[in-house]
Parts: structure tokens; sequence; C-alpha cells
């Protein structure tokens, strides 16, 4: 029951409905937009239905900010004299202005993805075309880091000998720059740290200019030279200046480079390619020939005195031959060590003490016999160290490294002479080391180990190493024995397999100013029996006739396996030094010697003996042909374009007559009608496998007057 005058006490919160509330205060505008602006970004904002409009009534001069939903207000107008209007106006239009530039501020230091660079200069965009600099760098860069340490607990070693180490990095690098400048000017780089020739490496400017400029075309870099004729031939690897100049109708090509080719000629006729040679003194194989020890080195001019009879009791039996694996072999492979003073009577190193005996064999001097006797010197991991504690020095007197066995098919040795030739050319940091076994009179000997002779640890984790004679370190030095193993009286003088009938080879001495002659100036030698006398004969290489008598016929005596390998299309001098001390007793004062004698060729390394061009005189040249083949081979890696072959006196058509695997250098005939002619085919091309070998200037001019589209006038100057 209720009393009068008495209301029920009931809990306040049962008549007031407790406020929701956000995380965040989120606040409604209250008046118009341009009083009270919100600069809150989270506020709620007006929908698309709210239709905004200022209306002026000209009675009461005010200005209404009118807001509505359809016909029905949405807020009550507000209303403002002109001035205040004009106020807010302002206010509003100087806030967007400063928003937009802001927003163009902010666009412009966003980074784009493919960002075009301009010029601003009035006078470089009319050399370039227009300002716009496009570059598509693209490639890789691998990185190979890592530290290579041991430490050997072995008390007979000095304690510096016993911990060694070192860091071990090796980058290669693959860079390709497609860029340009403008629309005239071009930048195609290629640069690749693991090419296999450096001429792969491509870098170019290339500008060309307008149907209106001057400067038709300039290329600085990679350039090539084209003849339009046939007399002249064109030239494609080259590195150096190129310009294009039109005067009028009058087009002037100049060219100013390196040549990283050399010209050469191919004759084939009846399936067999007769080619053209001309070498100089200079150009012999290097790092591919090998003398097997010094006591092949010191009796070679003796065993090769009376050919076709050889003055050597050795016979050769057995022979492993060693390389460097450079090609990720997996079978025949093993740790070897060479060394340089093994099998040799009288060892360079002061450390070892030689025998009586002249000839090659394991016990020649203690080296041997100290490595079996010291501990952990077979062991792969150990062996650097052991030896130089010994006092042995690397690359000196010894040379580790992972090799591989060469097949018997991949080099020939000559069983008496005591050398070896490799197939294929060594890289300078390559290593080779052989072990051989031979009899003399009757007896048997063996310098270096076979792998039967040791073989490996199937079950141990540190195999066995191999002792082997050195022939070739990863450093050519000149004041060590082993610079006198490789030889430098061998040539290369075509490609394929050469035939005796139709081989040809003369030697030339280039005098100054008085062309080349097959014989040395006659007024500075000293015996009247010389005076005149052939190269051909005064080099030993003209002693027989071609039945073998000891007759000279005034011929290159082709006495297969001694001075011809005709598998590998290689002539041999009967001399070690042909152009030098073995060509000493035509002279009989030092002056003579000093002036015609090329004694930096076998005393250097060949890039510094090219330098002396007062002694390079000495030319071979001749006429070689291969056996019959289906394919012809010219040499790896052909420039394109430099190949131009002719049948007959008319030029042939490529993939039409012939065909050419530029990568290999090889060569098919493929029109048969020109095969059944037998008419004699002239291939002339570059070949730069001898670039960074030698290298000569190049210097051309080709003018081209045109006199309209069907008649020009042109002459080219070299």
């Amino acid at each position: 029951m209720v009393m009068a005058g008495h209301a029920p006490k009931v809990p306040y919160g049962y008549f007031q409905q407790q406020q929701d509330t956000t995380k965040f205060p989120l606040t409604d505008r209250r008046t118009d937009p341009y009083s009270t602006p919100s600069k809150n970004p989270f506020d709620l904002r007006d929908t698309a239905f709210v239709k905004r409009t200022i209306e002026y009534d000209p009675v009461t001069k005010q200005y209404y900010v009118v807001e509505k939903i359809g016909d029905k207000y949405y807020r009550t107008p507000m209303s403002y004299s002109m001035n205040e209007f004009l106020t807010l106006q302002g206010r509003k239009d100087e806030e967007d202005y400063f928003r937009n530039r802001s927003k163009l501020l902010t666009d412009l230091n966003k980074r784009n993805y493919k960002p075009k660079f301009t010029f601003m200069k009035d006078w470089v965009n009319r050399i370039v075309g227009n300002g716009k600099i496009e570059l598509k760098p693209t490639g890789s860069v691998d990185i190979f880091a890592g530290y290579q340490g041991q430490k050997i607990n072995n008390p007979t070693l000095p304690e510096r000998a016993r911990k060694n180490g070192g860091f071990d990095f090796n980058m290669n690098s693959l860079l390709q720059l497609d860029g340009n400048i403008g629309d005239k000017l071009k930048l195609p780089i290629n640069y690749n740290t693991q090419s296999t020739f450096s001429f792969e490496n491509q870098l170019k400017l290339d500008y060309r200019g307008g149907a209106d400029d001057i400067v038709k075309q300039f290329q600085l870099g990679n350039v090539n030279f084209t003849s339009k004729g046939t007399l002249i031939p064109s030239a494609q690897e080259l590195f150096g200046i190129k310009t294009q100049l039109q005067f009028g109708k009058l087009f002037i090509t100049s060219v100013l480079a390196n040549q990283r080719s050399q010209r050469q000629s191919v004759g084939l006729q009846g399936g067999a390619s007769v080619q053209n040679f001309t070498l100089k003194a200079d150009d012999y194989e290097e790092n591919r020939h090998f003398l097997m020890a010094q006591y092949f080195r010191n009796n070679y001019n003796t065993a090769m005195a009376n050919l076709p009879v050889v003055n050597s009791n050795i016979q050769i039996l057995r022979v492993e031959v060693w390389v460097t694996n450079r090609t990720g072999a997996t079978t025949e492979t093993r740790d070897v060590v060479g060394f340089m003073d093994l099998g040799e009577n009288t060892p360079f190193s002061p450390l070892l003490t030689g025998s009586g005996s002249n000839l090659p064999r394991n016990n020649a001097n203690d080296l041997y016999t100290t490595l079996l006797n010291t501990p952990n010197a077979r062991s792969s991991t150990n062996v650097q160290s052991v030896l130089t504690g010994i006092g042995f020095r690397p690359v000196q007197d010894f040379e580790k490294t992972f090799a591989r066995k060469l097949q018997t098919s991949d080099y020939y040795f000559n069983p008496r002479i005591g050398f070896i030739s490799l197939n294929q050319q060594l890289q300078p940091d390559e290593v080779l080391a052989i072990a051989f076994q031979y009899t003399y009179n009757g007896q048997v000997f063996q310098v270096g180990e076979f792998s039967t002779d040791v073989p490996p640890d199937s079950s141990g984790n540190t195999q066995p190493v191999l002792f082997l004679k050195l022939l070739k370190a990863t450093s050519q030095r000149t004041n060590l024995p082993l610079w006198e193993l490789m030889m430098k009286n061998v040539y290369s003088v075509g490609y394929g397999t050469l035939e005796r009938q139709d081989f040809d080879l003369k030697i030339y001495y280039e005098e100054p100013s008085l062309g080349i002659k097959q014989y040395l100036p006659p007024d500075d030698v000293s015996d009247p029996a010389n005076k005149g006398k052939p190269l051909l004969s005064l080099l030993q290489l003209d002693r027989l006739n071609n039945q073998n008598d000891p007759q000279p016929d005034g011929k290159f005596d082709f006495v297969e396996g001694y001075t011809v390998i005709s598998s590998q299309s290689r002539i041999i001098f009967p001399i070690l030094e042909p152009f030098g001390r073995d060509l000493e007793y035509v002279y009989n004062t030092q002056p003579l010697r000093d002036q015609y004698i090329y004694y930096p060729l076998y005393d250097t390394i060949r890039a510094i003996a090219s330098t002396f061009a007062n002694l390079n005189r000495f030319r071979i040249t001749g006429k070689s042909k291969s056996l019959s083949q289906a394919d012809y081979q010219l040499g790896i890696n052909i420039p394109r374009g430099s190949v131009t072959v002719t049948a007959g006196g008319q030029v042939l058509r490529e993939n039409v007559d012939y065909e050419i695997n530029y990568d290999f250098g090889t060569l098919k005939i493929i029109n048969q009608a020109i095969i059944n002619s037998g008419l004699p085919v002239d291939v002339n091309y570059e070949n730069n496998g001898v670039f960074g070998l030698q290298t000569k200037n190049f210097m051309a001019t080709r003018f081209d007057y045109l006199l309209n589209k069907n008649l020009s006038f042109g002459a080219t100057v070299v």
C-alpha cells in the first residue's frame, strides 16, 4: 500500500539506462562543415544521401547553408553574412590548396619501379635526341667465403708449423647492362668473370645520329670493320673507336682499334682441307708439351740428331698423367703432390742430396726416402703442413692439388725421347704431374707413384696422396728447373690430320728494309759453309730425303712422332732452342749472337719475349693438307660474320652452299654440286684463339660515294 504524498523508493538505475561507450571517442558534427570542420579522421562522415547547397537571400543579404536528405531538412540551415561567408570560403580554399601541394610532394618522393631520368640542358637533348635515361641492369654476384685451418698435435713439428690456416674468398659475377641515353646513345655491356675467353666480355658505347646529322655513327669498345670488297677482308673482333661521317653523298667510315683476332685461310679441294700458315718464332704452344725429366732435356738434341735412328737406350713402358680437376670429374680423381726434384740426381732444393747416376728414378736423391719415413706425409689433410715443416716451399718445391687422371687418348708421349703432348692446353694456374716407368739396358726404373701402387682407402676418412713428378706448377718461374721442362719448340700448323705428301714448310728471316729470305744475312755468318745456307738446314730440319735417307733435299723432314705429330697437326724441332742457343754455332762473337739470336724467347715468359721485336724476325710458313672429312675444323669461337667462302672465285652463301658452327668452328659444304665439281674452295676467317697471346693495331678507312640508288663508288685503305 502506497500512502498519499509518498512515492515508492526505486533504485536509480531502474529508470536510467547505462550509456554505451566506444574504445575511442567518436563525435558527430553539430553545425555546418564550414564553421566547425572535423579534424579527427575517425569521426563520422556525411553519407552520399546528404545534399548540401548554399543559397543567397537578397532580402536579408544572408548566405544559408542548407543540408537535406531528399525533400527534408537534415540539419537546421545556418546563415552567414557576406563577410563571414567569404572568410570561411577563403580558409577552405587555402586548406585545399596546401593539401594538394602536400600530396604532390608525397608522390614525387615515391620511388618508381623504373625511374626515368631526364636532362634539362637543351644542348644535351640535341646530341642524344631526348633527355630520357634508361638503365636495365641484370646479373648476379656469387660470393664464396670461408676459413680453412688445421691444427696438428705432432711434437716432431715446430710450434709454428702445427697450426695454420687462412681465409678462402672467391667471387663470381655476371653483369649485363642495357642502357639507353636518349634515342641515339646505347650502352650494351656484358661481363662474366667465369667466361672461358676474355673476348667473350663485351663492352660498347654505340651512338647513331639522325638523318640530318654529320656524325652517323660513333662506337667505342667492341667494334668491327666491314669492307664491301673481296680484296681487303672485313675485321670483326676489334676493340677501339669507329666513326662514320656523312658529307652530302660521301660516307667516310674510319676505325682505330686493337685487333683481337688473326686472319687465316683454308683451302678445300677434293674433300680435304689445305691451309696456308704463317707463324712467328714466339707462336710456340705454351703449357701443352713437356719433357718428363731433366735427363730427357739434357739428351734431347743427341737423341734427335740422327733421325729416323733414335740415339736413346730408354723405352718408356707406362705413363699416368694427372692434372688439376677443373671439370668436376668424380672418377679417377685423387689428392696428389707433385715434387719438382723427384727423380732428379741434381736436385734444386738445398735440403736434398743427389746420387751418382743421372738416370731419373725415385731414389735419384733422398726426397722419396724422406717422404716414406716422415709421419703423416701420406695424409691429404696433413701433407701440406708436414712438407712446409720440413722446409719445402709450396709452388717452388711441391704442389698439392686435387687432380684427375687423364685417359690415354687425352695425350701423346714419345717412349724414346721422353716428352708428353697434351690434347688440351693447360690453364696458367693448373698443375701437371706424372708417374712413368721405363727400361734402360734391360733394367726397370720408375719415377713417381702409380694409382695402383697406393690404392685409395675405402674405410678411412683421410685418403692417402700420390707422390708424383711435377712438370708444371701454378706459377711460371723462369729461374726454376720446371721452366726448362716446358717445350718451346712445338708449333701448331693447322687442324685435322696432316698428310705427308702435301706438307710443305719453310723458315725465313725478316731482314730490316731487305724483306724476308730463307737464309741469315751472309755478311755476319762466321763459317763460309753456312753463308747462304737455308734456315731449314741450319735448324736441323732438312737432313733427309723423301725416302728417309741421310741426304738433304730442301724439304722438311717429315718423321712421324719426332718432327711431326700428324694427328694433332703439330711440328717439332729436333733441337730444343732452334732460335736460341742451338743457333749460336753460326756466329763466332757474342755481339753478333745478341743481334740475331732470340735468347728472351727461352729465358722469359712468352708475353715478355714477344716485346723484343728486333729479335722476333724468324717466320715459319708453309702449307698443310688434312685428310678428307665431312666437317672442316677452323677453330673454336669463330667471330660471327668473319667467314667468307669462295669457290672458283664466286662467293658462296651461308646455309645455302655451306653450314658453319661458330661455337665449335666447324664448316661443312652442303652444296653437292660444288663437291662434285672439284673446284677449289677458299675459306677466309678470323681466329681469335690467339687473343691475349699476340695483338696488333688495326687502322682502316672506307669511302663510299652514292651517286644514285643504283650506282656507288668505294675505296678502302687499311
